[in-house]
C-alpha cells in the first residue's frame, strides 16, 4: 500500500540489503512499542531528509537510514530477526 506520504518498507530493501549484505524484507521485526512482530516489508517507509521506517501496527520508528556521499548512518528500534 502506498500513497504520497509513504511506500511500504520495500521501498528501502535495495538500501538495507547493501548494509546487511541479506534479504531485508522478509526479516522481521519486534516492535519495542507495542510488542507486534512484522517482516520489515510490512513498514511503512517514509521518505524525507532520511527513509523513516515505522512499525505497521502502531507507527512508531523502526529504522532511520540516511545516505551520504561516502557512508549510510542507520539506527534500529526494536529487536530484528535475520534467518538464513
Amino acid at each position: 500500500m502506498s500513497d504520497d506520504q509513504h511506500t511500504d518498507g520495500n521501498g528501502v530493501a535495495g538500501l538495507l540489503a547493501q548494509v546487511l549484505a541479506v534479504e531485508t524484507t522478509t526479516m522481521t521485526r519486534s516492535c519495542q512499542s507495542c510488542g507486534d512482530t512484522n517482516p520489515m516489508g510490512a513498514h511503512r517507509a517514509y521518505h524525507g531528509a532520511a527513509a523513516v521506517l515505522r512499525c505497521p501496527s502502531c507507527a512508531d520508528v523502526a529504522v532511520r537510514i540516511t545516505e551520504t556521499d561516502d557512508r549510510v548512518v542507520v539506527e534500529w528500534r526494536g529487536t530484528f530477526v535475520i534467518s538464513r
